[in-house]
């Protein structure tokens, strides 16, 4: 099995580079979840080691992956921490691309970090191949302070009373829009909208800018169609995964109905073709960002970048509605676990605890990884964070209205699921497959998979 598990963990780094996700998807994906989801530029893929001396004898090492700007705080955060406890911490950081294919190697080397940063897709994989300490020890012992923190924020990581991380920041996927674009074209993004109002919006806004002789590619999917059908299933009361978590859990019809909405948005001009969406994730832009797109699929916090990298306002709001059902969830953006490899569990696990409460860490932080799981924290910062940072914190707000019970953690095999799902849209938008056949060949490929 552990061996199954490291070669799913090299193919599916290598299909993430393939796919150009590069998360946060993930957050660390396409949406981090999720990969969800992280559109960071990473500094590069190869990883880069720093080490903060303290005056004590324990030493931690600490992994992670984004930006230059997540590495920069998160050091500045770890420097307070060592300040603080003594803590000698080694720090390993990295983009996306690289990140899993070290960790992997690491696996296999029985040389893990002791704290790594966790993204939902890998979760239950460490954990079914035993890679991961339970925390909840830690948090029954106060060790890792969690009393300020909402159910809602955590339920995603405990699995059979266990507790496999420690949520980084929270998110939901949602639309991010490009609210000058929405105004001038009078278009109304307050929630309840529908998936056939995206449709005629985006038609009706290409129309009228290309008239003008601008350029505008429509709805952008922006490589997150994974995300999107799983608040699709949930609106039907169905999940992705089965509760057994050994195969799906949504009719093959519901899919179909899906992918027959998909192909018609793309087919009939209403979003982009797969080449030119590939264009820009790729390159880690997004089409709401240029005035190319008005809205785009992402996770809430990818609002921070697609704003640093736009001249336009933009803004976040729910996802569309079906027949008046809405089925979101708040979920980790990414969290910390602890390794069983790890040397020094219980300083890891007071790192944890720090990056989690210390109100001087998060000023660092600026809710850069989602927004902080304590209310204290999140209510600390809230007045020094920036415009794009404080709208990701009402979005929580928002959405908290607009959900579902999350479903349970996805289970080993998800990153294949995935890639296998991606694969299958790219055939479907370039009208290769009709969405029934498309619909058949996911679910057989699936559960292939997860059986």
């Amino acid at each position: 099995m552990k061996k199954r598990f490291y070669m799913m963990l090299a193919a599916s780094a290598l299909l993430t580079v393939a796919c150009g996700n590069g998360d946060d998807t993930g957050d660390g994906n396409a949406v981090d979840d999720d990969a969800a989801a992280d559109e960071e530029v990473a500094v590069d893929d190869d990883s880069e080691e720093e080490v903060v001396e303290g005056d004590s004898d324990e030493v931690i090492r600490v992994a992670w992956w984004g930006g230059q700007e997540r590495h920069d705080m998160t050091l500045e955060a770890i420097e307070l921490f060592t300040e603080e406890t003594g803590i000698t911490v080694e720090t390993e950081f990295t983009g996306w691309d690289g990140y899993w294919e070290r960790l992997n190697t690491q696996a296999a080397g029985s040389n893990l970090p002791d704290v790594i940063q966790m993204d939902n897709s890998y979760l239950n994989e460490y954990d079914s191949n035993s890679l991961l300490v339970d925390l909840q020890t830690y948090i029954d012992d106060g060790t890792i302070d969690m009393s300020d923190v909402d159910d809602v924020y955590q339920e995603i990581l405990e699995v059979d009373g266990r507790t496999l991380g420690i949520s980084a920041g929270a998110n939901a996927l949602a639309v991010i829009y490009n609210a000058e674009l929405a105004e001038e074209h009078g278009i109304d993004m307050s929630p309840g909208f529908t998936y056939e109002d995206l449709y005629e919006i985006n038609l009706e806004v290409k129309e009228a800018i290309e008239a003008d002789g601008g350029e505008f590619h429509g709805y952008d999917f922006a490589n997150a169609e994974y995300e999107l059908f799983t608040n699709f299933a949930r609106q039907h009361g169905e999940s992705f995964y089965n509760e057994e978590g050994d195969g799906l859990g949504f009719e093959t019809s519901t899919l179909t109905d899906f992918f027959e909405w998909v192909q018609r948005m793309v087919a009939d001009g209403a979003a982009p073709t797969h080449d030119i969406m590939l264009t820009y994730s790729e390159g880690g832009e997004s089409m709401v960002q240029d005035g190319t797109a008005v809205m785009r699929t992402a996770a809430s916090n990818q609002l921070i970048g697609d704003q640093q990298g736009s001249e336009y306002e933009l803004d976040v709001t729910v996802l569309p509605s079906l027949d008046g059902e809405h089925a979101n969830f708040i979920r980790p953006s990414m969290s910390w676990s602890i390794t069983e490899q790890a040397e020094e569990v219980d300083a890891a696990a007071q790192f944890i605890n720090f990056m989690t409460n210390s109100l001087e860490a998060n000023e660092i932080l600026q809710g850069e990884r989602g927004v902080p799981i304590s209310g204290v924290v999140r209510d600390h910062i809230s007045d020094i964070v920036g415009d794009s940072t404080r709208k990701t914190f009402d979005y929580l707000e928002v959405v908290a209205d607009y959900t579902a019970p999350a479903d349970p953690i996805s289970p080993p095999g998800e990153t294949e699921v995935r890639g296998s799902f991606l694969r299958v849209i790219e055939a479907l938008k370039y009208e290769q497959v009709t969405p029934e056949e498309a619909a058949e060949q996911f679910v057989n490929e699936a559960n292939g998979i997860l059986n």
